[in-house]
C-alpha cells in the first residue's frame, strides 16, 4: 500500500459510510481515483471493508480475561474449541503462567456464572483457570483484523 492508499483507509476507518466524493474532497483527488483504489485493495485483500458492532451498545455488560491452563490435550485443540464459543471475543496462544488467554463478553452475571461453569468446564483439556473481572475499559479497538 503506497501513501494515497493509506490515506484512503484511514479515512474509512473514520467513517465506513462515507462516499467515494467525501474522500476524494478530503485527499485532493478524484473520486473515481478513490474507487479504483479501494477496487484494488479489496481485491488484492489490503482492505475489507466490514461493520463492526459496539459490544457494549449491544448488552455486554461484562468483560472478563481469563488465564487458562490446558492439560491433557494439546493447547491448539484447546485453542480452537474455545474460539467456537459465541460468548469469546479472543483466543490467545501466551507463554507465562497460563498456555491460552481468553476474552469473554456477557451481558449479566447469570450469564457469567452459566458460562464459566457449563461451557468453559465441559471443554476437555481445561485445567487451571484465572479470572480477572474488567472494572473499567480505557481502549477497546478494533481497527485491525486478520482477514480469513
Amino acid at each position: 500500500m503506497d501513501e494515497l492508499d493509506e490515506r484512503i483507509a484511514e479515512a474509512l476507518s473514520r467513517n465506513g459510510r462515507a462516499s467515494n466524493r467525501a474522500v476524494a474532497e478530503e485527499l485532493g483527488v478524484s473520486p473515481r481515483v478513490v474507487g479504483a483504489r479501494i477496487s484494488d485493495m479489496v481485491r488484492e485483500r489490503k482492505l475489507r471493508v466490514a461493520t463492526v458492532a459496539d459490544i457494549f451498545a449491544a448488552g455486554n455488560d461484562l468483560m472478563l480475561a481469563i488465564g487458562v491452563g490446558v492439560a491433557g490435550r494439546p493447547t491448539m485443540e484447546v485453542a480452537e474449541e474455545l474460539s467456537s464459543f459465541e460468548r469469546v471475543c479472543a483466543v490467545n496462544v501466551v507463554n507465562g503462567e497460563f498456555d491460552l488467554e481468553i476474552l469473554i463478553l456477557c451481558e449479566d452475571h447469570d450469564e457469567l456464572r452459566n458460562f464459566v461453569g457449563t461451557e468453559l468446564a465441559s471443554v476437555d483439556g481445561v485445567g487451571r483457570l484465572s479470572a480477572a473481572i474488567t472494572l473499567e475499559v480505557f481502549k477497546f479497538e478494533s481497527t485491525w483484523a486478520r482477514f480469513e
